[in-house]
């Protein structure tokens, strides 16, 4: 049996994790540089602005209830501006790091989770689902 709402929110997760990695990678990429340009400061607003987006649609997506919003979110609102990560500490820096390696876990268990279910349901005949509804309603 397929079910259109675990594709879809399946799909969406991936899309999530897709601008999660892309955000992660444009920020590596530009606190390697010596100077931030302007052109690295806005796309990085630019992403940072769509990960929001994203993850509100996701969250209002998925039907089971996340773990508080913060965990997701921290990584991206602890940067502000490119140019602070310069002016940080060592430990927050590698705490930082860390938020947004443990958020990228949850998030691909979430996406596990989405999976199993699918698996699960292709198990079940849908026309076997459709009588038992039938005769249930009897």
């Amino acid at each position: 049996m397929i079910d259109k709402k675990t594709e879809a929110d399946i799909k969406a997760m991936k899309s999530f994790l897709e601008f999660w990695s892309k955000f992660h990678s444009i920020y590596d990429a530009a606190i390697s540089k010596d100077t931030i340009s302007k052109e690295d400061e806005d796309r990085f607003f630019e992403t940072k602005g769509m990960i929001k987006n994203k993850y509100d649609e996701l969250k209002n997506a998925l039907e089971f209830k996340y773990v508080p919003h913060g965990r997701l979110t921290d990584p991206v609102s602890d940067i502000l501006a490119l140019d602070s990560i310069r002016l940080i500490s060592e430990k927050n820096l590698k705490k930082l790091n860390d938020d947004w390696r443990g958020s990228y876990i949850f998030l691909n268990s979430i996406l596990e989770r989405l999976e199993n279910k699918k698996r699960r349901l292709e198990e079940f005949s849908s026309i076997g689902v459709f009588f038992k509804r039938i005769f249930d309603r009897k």
